[in-house]
């Protein structure tokens, strides 16, 4: 059992300084509060709330206190046992951060008050740039971490230097050895085109199996809105192209066929049940009886329009706007559909980034009234290093299933 502890947390502040190919740098942090973006939670007449904003503070107002962390861990946790879904047992507290969690101030202090409680910590993101030296990483250890996520980009101190501002590479590798000696690690890269090569990431992977982490993530570069920048306009890097998706696909591939342990794109294929070995659980789903016009991302929409021509060819139509990301997708996006081809129900990703009153203005402009709702919150996890293949397949078998009730209501 996961409970997430998010200690917020600014981009490029909390956390050594900005990598080259982060998709924070260039965010003008004194005027996010224009972003025009809604969600599900906001008020009938008010675009923007709490919830939605909180992409926004999370990033702008630094780190929360660790009072705040831990009260929202004590309202977690009693929220379970109230619930019944409480495993004391099996529970692991799951720091999270935009920024560096060994940056935050605090750390050491909220380890040992979740180890004293026995609760065992998975780590969130690190790129290892506080580390300084190796007895910090075995303080870590001692202190009750269990599992952590890295990011190395790669084992190359230059490009470490280069590329994420790492004045101590060497140190920050050492670190990392020291934890793959001690807990489970989730070593990640980002896949810059022209310096991430598939000579220095198999030089890298090659190391890393010596060293025997659980799970290698590799994280296509994004430059540009399309691909995911919600913060601002401009490219992350001016004049480079990013990797086209299926080259990198084929590169997660040769990565994964290659190397024992665990390899994951991000993005890659992005649901378990499209995959030819389980298409034939797609059977198994319940019936579809309503029809209806399913909004999704660039990258979702040719698996999930594959998958519905198994569950349901005539009934269910799916259409992708020209955003990679479904949870990302805003009012702008959603103008750019063509009402010819919407059904009388529209079915948006639960995540979406849009007032639900001003979606049904956009897709009720033709004159039909169209019911507008959202579908589940996420299809697929986002963080599938924490599950295993099984549970993600399980998991997105019950998601589908709560698509197709809603589809059916």
């Amino acid at each position: 059992m996961m409970i997430n502890a998010p200690l917020g947390g600014t981009p490029g502040k909390d956390c050594g300084g900005f990598c080259k190919f982060c998709y924070f740098r260039g965010v003008d942090y004194d005027n996010l509060d224009s972003l025009s973006i809604g969600c599900r939670y906001c008020p009938t007449h008010q675009v923007g709330c709490d919830h939605c904003h909180e992409v926004i503070n999370d990033i702008k107002n630094g780190f929360r206190p660790l009072s705040r962390v831990l009260s929202h861990l004590e309202n977690i946790l009693r929220w379970h046992e109230v619930l019944g879904t409480l495993d004391y047992e099996n529970l692991k507290v799951v720091t999270a951060s935009m920024a560096d969690v060994t940056s935050y101030p605090q750390l050491f202090e909220l380890l040992t008050t979740l180890k004293d409680q026995g609760f065992l910590v998975h780590l969130g993101y690190t790129s290892g740039k506080c580390i300084k030296d190796g007895k910090t990483a075995e303080k870590l250890v001692s202190r009750g971490t269990d599992e952590i996520n890295f990011s190395l980009v790669s084992m190359d101190p230059e490009i470490r230097r280069r590329w994420m501002g790492d004045r101590t590479p060497e140190e920050s590798i050492k670190a990392l050895q020291t934890f793959c000696e001690s807990v489970e690690v989730n070593v990640s890269t980002v896949v810059i085109p022209g310096v991430i090569t598939e000579e220095d990431l198999f030089g890298t992977c090659t190391k890393l199996e010596e060293w025997g982490i659980k799970s290698f993530i590799l994280s296509r570069f994004v430059n540009f809105k399309k691909e995911g920048l919600i913060y601002n306009n401009r490219p992350v890097i001016m004049g480079m192209k990013t990797q086209p998706f299926p080259e990198f696909q084929e590169l997660v591939k040769m990565v994964d066929d290659a190397f024992p342990f665990r390899v994951i794109g991000s993005p890659d294929t992005l649901y378990e049940l499209s995959k030819k070995e389980n298409r034939g659980y797609l059977n198994n789903l319940p019936e579809v009886r309503g029809e209806a016009t399913i909004i999704t991302s660039k990258l979702s929409h040719k698996p999930l329009e594959e998958m519905f021509k198994v569950i349901s060819p005539d009934k269910v139509n799916v259409i992708g706007v020209d955003k990679e990301i479904g949870d990302l997708i805003t009012m702008e996006d959603l103008e750019t559909v063509d009402l010819g081809m919407v059904k009388e129900k529209v079915i948006l990703p639960g995540g979406a980034l849009v007032h639900d009153r001003v979606a049904r203005k956009i897709f009720n402009k033709d004159g039909l009234k169209r019911k507008v709702i959202r579908g589940p919150t996420s299809l697929f996890y986002f963080d599938v290093e924490f599950l295993s293949q099984e549970n993600n397949l399980e998991r997105e078998f019950i998601n589908f299933s709560s698509l197709i009730e809603k589809i059916n209501s």
